[in-house]
């Protein structure tokens, strides 16, 4: 995997870099201190994946998104000391948040979702070669999900002095990233402070783990593909694929027969 560092500290690219050497399957390709370095070294080379900062001089990580070319977007992992900026992240469609200081646990927890993504990306648009190359890289264990209880029918999701009280019926299906959960209900994602533990805790028994940071509504499942190493991907209604880890598959079982 390709992967760009962006952060006008010099410090913190050191960090980032150490961090990401002890990953495997990485391959940095080149490191940027500014959102212009950013989007000129995304035009130069391919990137897979983007680590990038938030608060930087001139152009701003959220910037630099809006900026990028749809064709050279890579996934992106946000970076930051500010946790204000969460939601505007994840409606970027961040792949994951990191808020500094963090651990080595993070960062590879961050490559995984990379990862995952790319290949849900590569399933969608038919690229075999892509598929091959990502699957390949995929590894690590989860534990299986319990036993979830039924629940309320609306999840109550804060949003300053504002309460969402979210039909549970309207949730399509849920990933974490980190302390933070993006419930995406029909058009509409919310960003809920949670761990995945709690959340699942107040879900209804049609909501499954299918991934250490997924959770689907499995009424809103539409077709199942098997893919390499044991693995499935779900397809759902608004044509989003998720893929279930091999370590999940029993959990969606009965929808393939």
């Amino acid at each position: 995997m390709r992967v760009l560092i962006v952060d006008d500290e010099p410090l913190a690219l050191d960090y980032m870099e150490r961090l990401l050497g002890a990953v495997d399957d990485i391959v940095i390709i080149a490191r940027c201190r500014s959102g212009r370095e950013a989007l000129a070294e995304l035009q130069r080379q391919s990137v897979d994946l983007m680590f990038l900062d938030i608060q930087m001089p001139g152009l701003n990580g959220l910037d630099v998104v809006k900026r990028c070319q749809s064709d050279v977007m890579p996934a992106v992992v946000f970076a930051t000391a500010y946790d204000e900026y969460a939601v505007r992240a994840f409606e970027a469609n961040a792949v994951d948040y990191l808020l500094k200081p963090f651990e080595s646990e993070r960062v590879i927890e961050a490559v995984a979702r990379a990862k995952d993504r790319l290949l849900s990306v590569a399933l969608q648009s038919g690229k075999e070669a892509a598929v091959a190359a990502i699957a390949g890289l995929e590894g690590g264990s989860e534990l299986l999900a319990g036993d979830v209880q039924e629940r309320p029918a609306r999840l109550p999701i804060k949003d300053g002095p504002h309460t969402h009280l979210v039909e549970l019926e309207t949730i399509d299906w849920i990933d974490a990233a980190g302390d933070y959960m993006c419930v995406h209900a029909g058009n509409q994602t919310y960003i809920l402070r949670s761990t995945m533990k709690e959340l699942e805790k107040k879900l209804s028994s049609q909501f499954v783990r299918i991934h250490r940071s997924t959770i689907v509504n499995l009424h809103k499942v539409r077709s199942v593909d098997a893919i390499p190493k044991g693995e499935c991907l779900l397809h759902l209604d608004d044509e989003v694929s998720l893929k279930v880890s091999r370590n999940y598959r029993s959990a969606v079982q009965d929808l393939m027969g």
